[in-house]
């Protein structure tokens, strides 16, 4: 079947942007208002979809990491082992563990919107929906050092599932790419991104493929 071109453009239009930056200006002046242990403090910004403007009509939720800038975890894999005890010998032990932000960001999330709009999900805090404010994926994270050599390293951000798996992510890279690469297309991608998304969509409702097939990242 053909697809038309006009409805090509409409997919390729964006979602609202509006109840996203809403959700991200509530849940930082929760986080704001927070009386943090001292030093601790936080960085919050918004990845994924809403971020990086692929975001389409329908998109229900906001994807929020909060990052503890105060601690950071040092990944020495890559270097042999005299280089390894090296670096992580220059570091002193850390004041706080992730463990010890995650639990201070699960208190200012549950006082600020009340117990029941937040829960532990698997991989992020999941604060529920109230409208006008979108329901919000909120990952505590901290920041992850992968070094190639003694002041080498690429930045991350890191965090554990609930299961204990640790995960490594670079959102702020992400970003960065997918920027690069819109302005290399003359602002083609990110159009193209969300008509595959709203495809994807249509073909979920209208012929019941599973969500799994096609994840929406």
């Amino acid at each position: 079947m053909l697809i038309p071109e006009s409805q090509l453009g409409r997919w390729s239009n964006h979602g609202a942007q509006d109840a996203a930056k809403r959700t991200h200006e509530s849940i930082r002046a929760v986080l704001d208002a927070h009386r943090w242990p001292p030093g601790m403090g936080c960085e919050p910004y918004l990845q994924g979809s809403y971020r990086n403007d692929t975001n389409i009509r329908g998109d229900s939720d906001v994807d929020l990491v909060v990052e503890m800038r105060l601690t950071f975890y040092p990944d020495v894999t890559p270097l042999d082992p005299y280089m390894r005890q090296r670096v992580l010998a220059s570091f002193p032990p850390a004041r706080y563990e992730w463990e010890d932000f995650h639990g201070e960001v699960m208190k200012a999330l549950t006082s600020g919107f009340g117990p029941a709009m937040v829960e532990e999900g698997s991989k992020s805090i999941k604060v529920k929906r109230n409208p006008p404010r979108l329901a919000a994926d909120v990952v505590p994270c901290i920041e992850h050092r992968l070094y190639t050599g003694i002041d080498d390293y690429a930045k991350g951000m890191t965090f554990w599932a609930r299961n204990g798996i640790q995960i490594v992510n670079h959102p702020k890279q992400h970003i960065a790419n997918g920027q690069a690469k819109n302005q290399r297309t003359d602002g083609r991608y990110k159009p193209t991104v969300r008509m595959f998304k709203n495809a994807r969509n249509e073909i979920e409702s209208r012929y019941g493929m599973s969500g799994d097939t096609a994840p929406s990242y």
